[in-house]
């Protein structure tokens, strides 16, 4: 599987605390059937966000973790003036692996109204967004009008792994389950900021996946799309989501499974 957003990398965020929790984090996403991690440190007003220190510290946890899983370079992008000015600069030094994928974080405590035309100026310069944790987000889960919308126009979203498991509550879980009913959808990752409160596993909402909707739809949130993520290259939509998923989440599977 493949991993697109974690916070694994010591003492730059709210993540990892130190290099021997980095390196068991990495154990943890290894053992769990993990084979790339983008390590995507918060660039916010709280957190300065330095490429090049992100880059010397993959190297280090790199060497130190051993071979059977890849780090990458990504970025927990918050939607400030800043933050845009540089990305437009230089997008490479903020999205996945240096190619087109840029993570998204919204504040839970207001949205722009212009959010979809600063968004157009990030795409207008090859970027590709990525909505983080939108069924985490309380003001995203108002406005699932808005979500379709963004979709609509090419956005893409991103459910976290334990929201699905019940750990962020009901009400992300019940949005989570809409969005995917709905086929809006297009990755999942660990959002991991430990080994265990939040830690880097993806395979239980593989299988949370498969077991609910179908193994096709798990392989394509956990492993295709996050891989053409990392590649830089198109998600392939065509057909998309898979036939049987909605179906089986529906209110008739769920009032089967009481």
């Amino acid at each position: 599987m493949v991993d697109i957003h974690s916070h694994i990398l010591p003492g730059i965020d709210d993540g990892s605390r130190s290099m021997e929790e980095t390196v068991e984090m990495l154990r943890v996403a290894r053992e769990h059937g993990t084979t790339t991690i983008v390590a995507s440190p918060h660039a916010d007003t709280q957190y300065h966000y330095d490429p090049e220190h992100v880059d010397a510290l993959i190297a280090s946890a790199t060497l130190l973790a051993g071979p059977g899983i890849e780090i990458v370079r990504g970025c927990d992008f918050h939607l400030m003036f800043d933050n845009l000015e540089r990305a437009l600069r230089f997008p490479e030094r903020y999205t996945i692996n240096g190619r087109c994928y840029l993570l998204m974080e919204l504040s839970d405590l207001t949205i722009f109204s212009n959010t979809s035309a600063l968004w157009s100026q990030l795409e207008e310069a090859g970027m590709k967004i990525i909505l983080t944790h939108p069924e985490r987000n309380p003001l995203l889960r108002q406005r699932f009008e808005q979500v379709e919308e963004w979709v609509s126009q090419g956005r893409y979203m991103q459910v976290t792994a334990q929201s699905l498991l019940g750990l962020f509550g009901q009400k992300a879980l019940d949005f989570a389950r809409l969005l995917l009913d709905r086929g809006l959808v297009h990755f999942i990752a660990s959002d991991a900021h430990d080994t265990k409160g939040r830690p880097p596993r993806l395979d239980l909402a593989h299988r949370w996946v498969a077991e609910r909707y179908s193994p096709r739809l798990a392989d394509l949130l956990c492993i295709e799309h996050p891989k053409a993520a990392v590649e830089g290259r198109p998600l392939d939509l065509s057909g998309f989501p898979p036939a049987v998923a909605a179906r089986k989440s529906g209110l008739l599977a769920r009032l089967l499974r009481r």
